[in-house]
C-alpha cells in the first residue's frame, strides 16, 4: 500500500507503522515533501480534530474529518481510505449513502424482478410491508452507521411496540436485503451482523364459521366481499386485491373468475366458480375497475377483532395489535377447503400454494379435530383395548381351525 505523510504545525512526518514517526521543523531543510497520491493527515484551522486527505479513484482531491484528536486514529482511516481507493470502491460515494438510496435500490431490484412483496399504498407509491418500521426508525441515516448495536436498538424499539420475533426478523431481513444490493453494486464495504431473533413457526391463528360471520358482521360493509372471498378460497390479499370485474364471467347463475398466472403466488392460472353467498353480494356491486374495496382494511379489521373479542390493542399506533391476523382469512381458506374433503392437489391450486411443505402449514389442526380423532379410536377399540385383543384372538383361531379342515 502507499505510505502517506502527516502535515502538522510542526512539520511532517510519515505514516509507516514499521518506521519511527520522526516530527521534522516546518521549515527544516530535513523536512520530507510527501509523495504526490499518497494521501497525508493534516490539522485545520478552527478545528480541534485532525483531517486526512487522499484522491479517489477519479483522481479528485477528498478531505474528511477524522472526528478525533489521536494520531493512530487518522493512519487507521487513512489506510482504510487509501485501501479502498486501491480496490476501485467509490469512497465518497460511500460516505454519503444513506438509507432511502439503499430502500430506492430495493425497490428497483423487486420491480425488476416482478417481485409480488412490491405493492402501492394508498398515494400510489411503490411499498413493501415493513417499510413503515424501518422509515421510522432509519431516515436520512448513513448507511455506513448503521452496525449490530444499532439493529439490537431497533429490536428493543420493535419489542417495546409489542411485534412478535418473526415480524421484528422480516424487518430484518428487509433491511439486510437492501445492504446485500448495495453491496452487490460496489455502493457499501460490508454490513453489519444482523442480530436474528427465535421464531416460533407453528401457525395457529383461524375462523371457525361461526367467528367469521360475527367478524364480518362487525366490520363495514364494503370489506364484506373482500373477506368472503378469501375465507372461502383462501387466496392471498395482493392477489385478491388485484382482481377486475374484466376476470369474472357469470354462466349458469353463477360468476366465475379467471386468476391470471401473473397473480398467483405458484404463476399458475386458475378459473374458480365463486361461492354461492359471494355471487348474491357481487351481484349487487358496480362492474367497474378492481372486484374488491380494501379502504381501511387492517384498522377495520383490527377495530372488529377487538370488539368480538378476537385480538387486544397494545397502544395507539395500527401495528401496536395482538390477536387475530389478516392473514389467518388464508389459513382459515386452507383449513376450510380440506375439511370440505377438497382433494389436496385441488385445494393447492385454489390457494395458490407451491409447494406441500408450505401448504400443510396452513392445514391448522385445532382441538375439535383432535377430539374427533380420539373419537374414531375409541370406536374402534369399542371403548375397550381388550375386548379387541380378543377378538383378534378369536380371528386368528379361526383362521387356523379353517386351515386344519381336511381338503
Amino acid at each position: 500500500m502507499r505510505q502517506a505523510s502527516v502535515r502538522t504545525k510542526n512539520g511532517t512526518l510519515s505514516v509507516d507503522s514499521k518506521q519511527p514517526i520522526l516530527v521534522e521543523g516546518a521549515g527544516s531543510p530535513r523536512s520530507k515533501r510527501r509523495v504526490f497520491g499518497t494521501g497525508g493527515i493534516f490539522e485545520k484551522k478552527g478545528s480541534r480534530f485532525l483531517y486526512i486527505s487522499y484522491r479517489d479513484v477519479n483522481g479528485r482531491l477528498c478531505q474528511e474529518s477524522t472526528k478525533s484528536e489521536s494520531l493512530m486514529v487518522a493512519e487507521n482511516l487513512l489506510r482504510d481510505r487509501l485501501g479502498k481507493v486501491e480496490q476501485g470502491l467509490p469512497v465518497a460515494e460511500m460516505k454519503k449513502l444513506k438509507y432511502e438510496d439503499i430502500r430506492k435500490t430495493l425497490i428497483l431490484d423487486y420491480r425488476t424482478r416482478g417481485v409480488k412483496m412490491l405493492e402501492e399504498d394508498n398515494d400510489g407509491n411503490p411499498y413493501v410491508w415493513g417499510f413503515e418500521h424501518l422509515d421510522s426508525f432509519f431516515e436520512n441515516r448513513p448507511v455506513r452507521t448503521i452496525t449490530t448495536n444499532l439493529l439490537y436498538e431497533f429490536i428493543e424499539k420493535r419489542q417495546s411496540e409489542g411485534a412478535k420475533n418473526a415480524t421484528i426478523n422480516r424487518n430484518l431481513s428487509l433491511l439486510r436485503r437492501m445492504m446485500s444490493l448495495a453491496r452487490r453494486e460496489g455502493k457499501l464495504v460490508q454490513a453489519p451482523y444482523f442480530p436474528m431473533l427465535k421464531e416460533d413457526n407453528v401457525r395457529k391463528g383461524f375462523l371457525t364459521p361461526a367467528q367469521f360471520i360475527k367478524l364480518r358482521d362487525t366490520m363495514p360493509e364494503h370489506l364484506h366481499p373482500l373477506v368472503t372471498f378469501l375465507y372461502f378460497t383462501g387466496c392471498r390479499i395482493g392477489a385478491a386485491l388485484a382482481i377486475t370485474w374484466s376476470q369474472l364471467e357469470f354462466e349458469k347463475g353463477r360468476f366465475q373468475l379467471r386468476i391470471e398466472g401473473n397473480q398467483t403466488k405458484n404463476d399458475e392460472p386458475i378459473l374458480l366458480p365463486l361461492p354461492l353467498e359471494l355471487n348474491e353480494i357481487l351481484k349487487k356491486l358496480p362492474r367497474k375497475g378492481r372486484v374488491f374495496d380494501a379502504r381501511n382494511l387492517r384498522k377495520s379489521f383490527q377495530a372488529a377483532c377487538v370488539k368480538v373479542g378476537l385480538g387486544v390493542e397494545t397502544g395507539p399506533k395500527v401495528w401496536q395489535y395482538k390477536g387475530l391476523l389478516l392473514h389467518d382469512f388464508r389459513r382459515s381458506g386452507v383449513r376450510n377447503l380440506i375439511r370440505s374433503g377438497v382433494p389436496r392437489r385441488i385445494a393447492m391450486k385454489i390457494s395458490g400454494h407451491l409447494t406441500e411443505s408450505t401448504f400443510e402449514r396452513y392445514n391448522i389442526v385445532d382441538s375439535t379435530d383432535l377430539h374427533e380423532a380420539m373419537a374414531k379410536v375409541e370406536k374402534y377399540f369399542d371403548g375397550n383395548v381388550m375386548a379387541v385383543e380378543e377378538n383378534q384372538q378369536q380371528g386368528s383361531q379361526q383362521v387356523v381351525s379353517f386351515q386344519s379342515k381336511p381338503r
